[in-house]
């Protein structure tokens, strides 16, 4: 989600943080074009617990054809949506 000044954070703060909350997004609140602090969810979106993931993973449909295709769809999204670079780096 693009940054939002805290000034309209604040003119609907309930309705940001619901967002926060449904959605599993963070929010970065800027201030002077500056973002200085970011709202995110407490727990995590997935219902799936770790000792699940293996089952979930296998239980996935299988690529046949289509894998070099979506192999080629992820890197050009990925080139297009560079990750964000950890401010902790």
């Amino acid at each position: 989600m693009k940054p939002i000044s805290i000034a309209d954070a604040q003119r609907d703060l309930s309705a940001l943080v619901d967002q926060v909350i449904s959605n599993g997004i963070s929010v970065d609140l800027e201030r002077d074009e500056r973002v200085v602090a970011r709202i995110t969810p407490v727990r995590p979106t997935s219902k799936i617990k770790v000792r699940d993931l293996g089952a979930f993973l296998a239980g996935l449909p299988k690529l046949g054809d289509d894998a070099a295709a979506f192999s080629e769809d992820v890197k050009n999204i990925r080139r297009e949506f560079p990750s964000e670079a950890s401010p902790w780096d």
